[in-house]
């Protein structure tokens, strides 16, 4: 009797610790200036990293490789971390881990990570293929705006694979996933989060794929309680893009 108890016991705490997870602190008030704020400071340091790179051009004589462009474009995408850190770390006074970027089971995340990255893989596979019926992309190649050869592909993997996602997990599933949950439910929050993450891919091609990849992503992190195998999935799937792109490159010339 006593083994069941303290098994039964043991089920209610683990139970009670993975509802207190996702009681984050923050209100819907926080997250639509958040909402405001990501975008603003997104499109603000994009405007002052291009103009200020414009302006350096011109005063030393000398252009910038094409690459740049883009790189400043994903690195711009740092400003989503801000609103996270006001308006959730800083002003509630809770630790990067409310956030998402907590450990998590390994052997369950790399798991969870694996199935999920196929998943998404084989729906980005099945949506490109009704777009060539109609002669579209869901996005166009963007690696040629990194530059060309060994050192642009690097600057897509570091700027795409790497900080893109650790500040897009961070903004859409660590704090607005987490609150819209805590607020709206579990299926308005993955809806919703999943929505605007689209949207601020801009091209309504790509708009149904993200949108799923969202909603992917948003069910790893209620699973694993972290951020970081949704991060580990996003940036395999756009290195994954780059890479393809650049051995179709290599291949054809």
């Amino acid at each position: 009797m006593e083994d069941s108890d303290s098994a039964v016991e043991r089920d209610e705490l683990e139970h009670s610790r993975s509802v207190a997870f996702h009681r984050v602190p923050w209100s819907k008030r926080d997250m639509l200036w958040a909402v405001m704020l990501g975008l603003g400071v997104v499109l603000g340091l994009l405007v002052v990293l291009v103009v200020g790179l414009q302006l350096l051009s011109s005063a030393i004589g000398m252009a910038f490789p094409s690459g740049w462009f883009a790189t400043m474009v994903l690195m711009a995408e740092l400003g989503l971390l801000l609103p996270v850190w006001a308006l959730g770390v800083i002003k509630y006074r809770v630790p990067w881990g409310a956030v998402g970027f907590r450990r998590f089971d390994l052997l369950r995340g790399t798991g969870l990570g694996c199935l999920f990255l196929f998943a998404a893989l084989g729906c980005n596979a099945l949506w490109a293929i009704a777009l060539a019926f109609f002669e579209l992309r869901a996005q166009p190649d963007v690696l040629p705006l990194f530059g060309g050869g060994t050192s642009g592909l690097l600057m897509a993997l570091l700027a795409g694979g790497l900080v893109a996602p650790i500040a897009e997990e961070a903004f859409f599933r660590g704090y607005l996933f987490a609150g819209l949950r805590q607020h709206l439910g579990r299926g308005p929050a993955i809806v919703l989060s999943s929505a605007l993450f689209a949207v601020l891919h801009i091209l309504p091609t790509s708009w149904p794929p993200i949108f799923l990849l969202g909603m992917l992503f948003a069910l790893l992190y209620e699973q694993t309680g972290s951020i970081w195998p949704a991060v580990f999935v996003h940036g395999a799937i756009n290195a994954l893009s780059f890479l393809s792109s650049y051995l179709l490159q290599v291949a054809g010339g």
